[in-house]
């Protein structure tokens, strides 16, 4: 039976609070929904998934093209989605809509993986809830069942005072899986709950009972992985649960980490055998560390790619569009954004490159400026191999450096310097005997006016 994926993406992000709703806050490079519907396209074909979501979130460009969006208002809860999305889904598919599955997810648990619901989807009753015995107590709904297992029911402690057990229950993941046929005969029967004003997607399970249909449930044994992001602290749980699987798999991938903790990675960062991170460095999206690499203190890096064995900070920004050759090196105060650096090239200290391309073997020394932006639009500069960039240098794009060319130091470069050429643009030096009276021979001397040398403390 072919599968469809059924998204409940329609909260109203009350509890989470702010301007941004919760399934578009970025965690760990790419936002809440991402994370589902990455898995959800991993299932199916695009044009099997429903998102159901609200009209302020219809014009969202994330939404992967080729699915099916579906307004929701009023938001009246998980089976006011589920009604929403069914209707859309018999209106769309072709042929037999009542001999498919629904699979249905919800948007807001970012934790899951595919390995997850591997046994799951192979369960074959009409409809099948994936459960687990949660960690802690997270307003989940407990799955009721008889003492002969029998289940009969969800109990949605959301609304419930203080719930007490000896030990947490069984509780339902918020996955349902349901056949097309069983759905199409009882959506249109969910009761409407009055008091929260809300249709609830787990009165199926009631309904099954009633009409003696058997509910499958397959328990999960990572409970943690089934985190509903509702609010700030949920966010920060998740975060930290993913920061911790994501270094586990950098350290498979043969990366050593000084020290793990302080070390924050995104979901699509990747290490090569022997590179080496040292504490309190942040990778943003898009990142690739090569074989034998150091990435050195407080450095931040995105959207770039580090090549073998080079070496990066301690206190660099590397930026969009970077590309790190062979044994090149990025030192301290470097920032560097859409740019590449050659094989064996190096910018060790207090350095701005900006929209340029340096080959290898390049020397850029301390203090040096790439002036790329004149004000309307950003320009390139382009370094040929050999070349030495004498420090506190100001290229102004465009412009090109020869291979070998050598630029002498404070210099402000405005056209291009030619191979094997030694290039200096800067006023001429004077030496200008002072009066004795020139203010600059009768300013006051610190030396005199301390009053306790060694610590430095003035009068």
């Amino acid at each position: 039976m072919a599968l469809n994926v059924f998204i409940c993406a329609g909260g109203r992000s009350t509890r989470f609070g702010g301007n941004i709703p919760k399934l578009f806050q970025d965690l760990g490079g790419k936002p809440v929904v991402d994370y589902v519907l990455d898995i959800a396209k991993h299932l199916t074909s695009l044009d099997r998934i429903y998102i159901v979501t609200s009209p302020n979130f219809l014009t969202w460009n994330g939404w992967p093209l080729g699915t099916h969006i579906v307004p929701q208002e009023p938001a009246l809860g998980t089976g006011h989605a589920f009604q929403l999305a069914f209707e859309h889904f018999v209106n769309t598919q072709i042929g037999n809509v009542l001999d498919e599955e629904i699979l249905v997810l919800m948007a807001d648990c970012p934790l899951m993986e595919l390995q997850d619901l591997t046994l799951f989807l192979q369960h074959e009753t009409p409809l099948t809830l994936l459960a687990m015995y949660p960690e802690v107590f997270r307003r989940y709904g407990e799955i009721l069942m008889s003492s002969s297992g029998e289940v009969f029911g969800i109990q949605e402690h959301k609304y419930t005072e203080n719930p007490s057990w000896d030990t947490l229950p069984l509780c339902y993941t918020g996955i349902m899986k349901i056949s097309s046929q069983l759905a199409s005969s009882w959506v249109k029967a969910l009761p409407f709950h009055s008091t929260v004003q809300e249709y609830h997607i787990t009165d199926f399970v009631k309904m099954a009972h009633q009409h003696a249909v058997p509910v499958g449930v397959v328990i999960s044994d990572s409970p943690q992985h089934f985190i509903g992001i509702n609010t700030k602290e949920d966010w920060q749980a998740a975060y930290q649960l993913l920061q911790n699987r994501w270094r586990a798999r950098a350290q498979q991938q043969g990366a050593l980490f000084h020290d793990p903790s302080s070390v924050m990675l995104s979901w699509d960062t990747r290490f090569f055998l022997d590179a080496q991170v040292h504490p309190f460095n942040v990778f943003g999206p898009g990142v690739v560390v090569e074989r034998g690499a150091v990435i050195f203190p407080f450095c931040r890096l995105i959207h770039t790619h580090i090549g073998p064995y080079a070496r990066i900070g301690p206190f660099a920004h590397v930026k969009e569009g970077s590309n790190l050759g062979t044994e090149s090196c990025v030192g301290s105060f470097v920032e560097m954004t859409r740019s590449s650096l050659g094989d064996y090239s190096q910018a060790k200290h207090l350095t701005y490159l900006g929209d340029v391309n340096i080959a290898q073997d390049v020397n850029v020394g301390a203090g040096v400026v790439m002036c790329n932006y004149d004000g309307l639009q950003k320009h390139t500069i382009s370094i040929e191999k050999e070349a030495f960039i004498g420090a506190g240098t100001m290229l102004v794009a465009p412009v090109t450096i020869g291979s070998g060319a050598t630029i002498g130091a404070g210099s402000v470069i405005t056209e291009d310097v030619p191979e094997k050429t030694l290039s200096v643009s800067r006023a001429p030096q004077k030496n200008i005997v002072l009066s004795e009276n020139s203010r600059h021979r009768t300013r006051p001397l610190k030396s005199k006016k301390l009053k306790n040398i060694s610590s430095c403390e003035e009068k």
